[in-house]
């Protein structure tokens, strides 16, 4: 156990497990193949800062983020390498503050090259930008036709660099392969178009942690990884399985136990009910910390909504494998009655041991988190130090040096 005496929630994250993750990824790299590790939304709850941070010690010198307060809070940390934005810039200012930050451009439209192309000319500063190419994703991009304009308004302007050219994979974890070998090939029918021209690209990616697991054929010089790196298969069919270890553990003190009778109702609405006495802790997450919460995404087809209806149902019912449990002391614990905005009750067992102050695990999507809880970087189970209240990781102080 790790003591935050002042502390009654906070995350802990394992630099041993992010470390090992990459490794399991680079295993999958076809030679020459450079790793692009996504950091977006706080490195997927991680931490982007320190996240990036352990994985330029490593080795990797390519990120990408899709925004550009993302890309210049991890330049002005101090990260060097490169940081690829993922969305497109819409103003002068946008864009001069990226090229002023050494960032990586998207270009997903003319008159975005057009921005661009001013920009770096007024200023006479370089700029590396990549090309995006839709293939049925339907968010941003442009046809052969369309890139092919940026291109050549692009080469005549000596301050840009045309490093790349990419498209994203809308299913790379569907059971059938067909619409994603069709986005393949369309865009390789794009590339192929463009370098017929004359044009080259050193960097072509369109693999990310989906399609690098199912489709190795589609690596080509870069592949986008973010989803494997924090310790998660992507969701759907994937062939091929890593050993991944889950960095991310969400914790919490106890800050009340009381005894309660059969009978006692719990929470609002009076939605459960205690059928032996029981301990009841109360722990300081609710679904202001991200407990309890979950993307409300339409079902994908029938099936997916006939397993949305059947979990309802179970769930109703109160069926023991999905109740959402947290773990104290080796065993897991329910979670009973509506969770509140800022606190949720566990049930226990009348004759456990249990005390205030206990620590306790609880499952929050690492995504939905909030990004003020403490995040402490953890290694061979040993935190980093506190300094007037504000931490300082290993990751920062100890043996990560340049």
């Amino acid at each position: 156990m790790i003591a935050y005496g002042w502390a009654d929630k906070w995350i802990e994250i394992d630099v041993d497990d992010i470390r090992w993750n990459l490794e399991q990824v680079r295993s999958c790299l076809q030679e020459g193949v450079r790793l692009i590790a996504v950091v977006k939304a706080n490195a997927y709850g991680h931490g982007a800062q320190e996240v990036a941070r352990i994985l330029y010690q490593q080795g990797v010198d390519f990120f990408a983020v899709s925004y550009l307060k993302e890309a210049l809070d991890l330049r002005r940390s101090g990260l060097r390498g490169s940081i690829l934005l993922l969305t497109p810039l819409i103003n002068e200012d946008q864009v001069l503050e990226a090229v002023e930050n050494h960032l990586t451009l998207t270009i997903t439209s003319l008159p975005e090259a057009e921005i661009v192309d001013k920009v770096t000319r007024l200023t006479r500063r370089m700029a590396a930008v990549h090309l995006k190419v839709d293939t049925g994703l339907g968010r941003f991009g442009m046809n052969l036709e369309q890139n092919l304009q940026c291109c050549e308004l692009l080469k005549q302007n000596s301050h840009i660099y045309i490093e790349g050219i990419y498209t994203h994979m809308a299913e790379g974890a569907a059971r059938s392969t067909r619409y994603t070998q069709n986005q393949f090939n369309q865009f390789m029918k794009v590339v192929n178009g463009l370098m017929e021209r004359g044009y080259i690209f050193p960097i072509r990616h369109c693999a990310n942690s989906a399609v690098l697991l199912n489709y190795p054929h589609m690596q080509l010089d870069a592949v986008r990884v973010g989803t494997l790196i924090s310790g998660q298969h992507p969701a759907g069919k994937i062939r091929h399985r890593l050993e991944l270890r889950d960095p991310y553990h969400f914790k919490c003190r106890i800050i009340s136990v009381r005894h309660l009778p059969k009978g006692s109702y719990l929470g609002y609405n009076r939605t459960y009910r205690l059928k032996n006495p029981a301990q009841v802790a109360v722990l300081p997450v609710g679904y202001h910390d991200g407990l309890a919460l979950a993307v409300d995404n339409p079902p994908s087809g029938l099936i997916d909504l006939l397993k949305i209806l059947a979990k309802t149902v179970l769930r109703y019912f109160h069926f023991p494998r999905l109740q959402m449990k947290v773990a104290y002391k080796g065993h897991l614990y329910p979670v009973r009655g509506k969770v509140f905005m800022q606190m949720c009750l566990v049930e226990m067992p009348a004759d456990l041991e249990v005390q205030v102050g206990d620590e306790v695990e609880v499952p929050i999507r690492k995504t939905l988190a909030l990004g003020s809880v403490m995040r402490l970087y953890v290694r061979e189970g040993k935190a980093g130090k506190m300094d007037n209240d504000e931490y300082v990781s290993y990751v920062i102080e100890e043996d990560f040096h340049e």
